[in-house]
């Protein structure tokens, strides 16, 4: 349990470092409305995907995606500083597609995540009786064997009488 506790804040620490680098690096070089909707388009997303993995899921694909979206951002800023605002505004409208994909495919990937816990679950929930009836199947027939070793070395044994002295 520590372990996935751990992973999960290693996860939450690594998507509020993007978030923040995306907000004092990447924002400020476009317009405050652009950057409030490229702001809160990422934001969703972050706050998705960081939902997925706080379920105890996995979402490669949509990390994948995550990055493929910052890293337009960033060429997008690029571009604005470049003197590009036309390929900087495709750029930006790629990204807020991808946010939008990564949003969207969020609430997917955390019911998988909770179908597969709860799935684990009712399966360690399961295996307790279980186990506990084939121990107490092999306790019993051990101690009925045991019984019949004893028995048989008891049948077994020569009864020596005393002889008698002259």
């Amino acid at each position: 349990m520590k372990t996935r506790l751990r992973g999960t804040r290693a996860i939450g620490g690594a998507l509020a470092l993007a978030v923040a680098l995306t907000l004092f690096v990447i924002a400020p070089q476009v317009s405050p409305q652009q950057q409030q909707d490229l702001t809160s388009a990422s934001e969703h997303a972050f706050v998705g995907l960081f939902n997925v993995y706080q379920s105890g899921g996995q979402a490669p694909d949509l990390l994948a995606k995550l990055n493929a979206a910052l890293e337009l951002i960033q060429a997008a800023g690029d571009d604005r500083v470049q003197g590009n605002l036309t390929g900087a505004a495709v750029l930006e409208m790629q990204a807020r597609l991808i946010l939008k994909e990564v949003e969207q495919g969020s609430p997917a990937a955390q019911e998988q995540a909770l179908e597969s816990t709860r799935n684990k679950t009712y399966a360690v929930i399961a295996s307790v009786p279980i186990a506990v009836i084939i121990s107490t199947v092999a306790f019993y027939y051990g101690l009925r064997v045991w019984r019949l070793y004893e028995k048989k070395k008891l049948f077994e044994m020569e009864i020596i009488g005393e002889k008698a002295e002259d």
